[in-house]
């Protein structure tokens, strides 16, 4: 009988393979239910196909016979958008009881000029088997019916996010930014009681979260927000930053894996890497 954390490892897995099959169960839902006239970007459809990917993937996972899982929606304001979790034992989201991991789910529009979708989590608050989930998507023309579209899932990275994390943590430090280190916050916080510890500051000292110190607010906005924007994560500067993301890419199958969504789709990355 395997124990939780192999319990947790097979799981993630097993729904990172069971992806494939859920996207092209999503996009053969949409093409007959969503089909529309036009196909506005602004549309919160985003996070339409987010869920429906959820959905979708439980009805594989409860198919399983070696892991009796599923996901659960996490409501409220977390972070997270799901738990995997034990059918057979309760769950309750606060204390985590029932959980194996959680899923953080974004959503891109490949047309947009710059996707608003944010991977901003600390690497800190991370579990080991926690899975990041991100769908590139677009209106797309439904066979036949050339002047009608739905939203279609066009390419996803589904893999861990703490190797993600540590890339885009790695990539912050290269263009010049910092985290706030202990015993070191610009709140003079007391060590025991700082809750700034690892939040990120930019090349300016400005805080890229809201949750950053007081002390490093900007002057005209209260924090910078482009730490962890699913394009800007990726930016690097010169030799350097090209080098890393290459000793990253060589050393790390997750990490190669995100890189690879992200240039296959978006010409800067691809550039990044050359």
């Amino acid at each position: 009988m395997k124990d939780r954390k192999e319990l947790a490892h097979l799981a993630a897995d097993k729904i990172i393979a069971a992806t494939h099959s859920a996207v092209d169960d999503v996009n053969a839902f949409t093409s007959k239910v969503f089909h529309t006239r036009g196909g506005r970007i602004g549309s919160g459809m985003g996070g339409v196909i987010e869920a429906l990917w959820g959905f979708h993937l439980n009805s594989i996972l409860r198919q399983d016979k070696e892991i009796d899982y599923e996901l659960g929606w996490i409501y409220g304001h977390e972070y997270n958008d799901f738990a995997c979790i034990l059918i057979e034992e309760e769950w309750n989201p606060t204390t985590k009881d029932g959980e194996l991991f959680r899923v953080e789910v974004k959503s891109m529009v490949a047309s947009a000029d710059e996707s608003k979708a944010h991977f901003d989590r600390l690497q800190h608050e991370f579990d080991e088997n926690e899975i990041l989930a991100v769908f590139l998507w677009d209106w797309t023309a439904v066979d036949g019916q050339p002047k009608n579209v739905y939203p279609g899932i066009l390419d996803y990275f589904v893999g861990y996010a703490a190797p993600v994390a540590e890339l885009r943590d790695l990539l912050h430090l290269e263009r010049g930014g910092c985290f706030v280190e202990k015993g070191r916050c610009p709140d003079s916080c007391a060590v025991q009681n700082c809750a700034h510890i690892g939040e990120p500051l930019n090349a300016a000292g400005i805080r890229e979260r809201r949750s950053g110190p007081e002390a490093t607010r900007g002057a005209k906005v209260s924090y910078a927000a482009n730490f962890g924007g699913m394009l800007r994560m990726l930016g690097s500067r010169g030799k350097n930053g090209k080098k890393i993301l290459r000793h990253e890419y060589e050393s790390d199958p997750t990490k190669a894996r995100f890189i690879d969504f992200m240039a296959r789709n978006f010409p800067r990355v691809a550039r990044s890497m050359k």
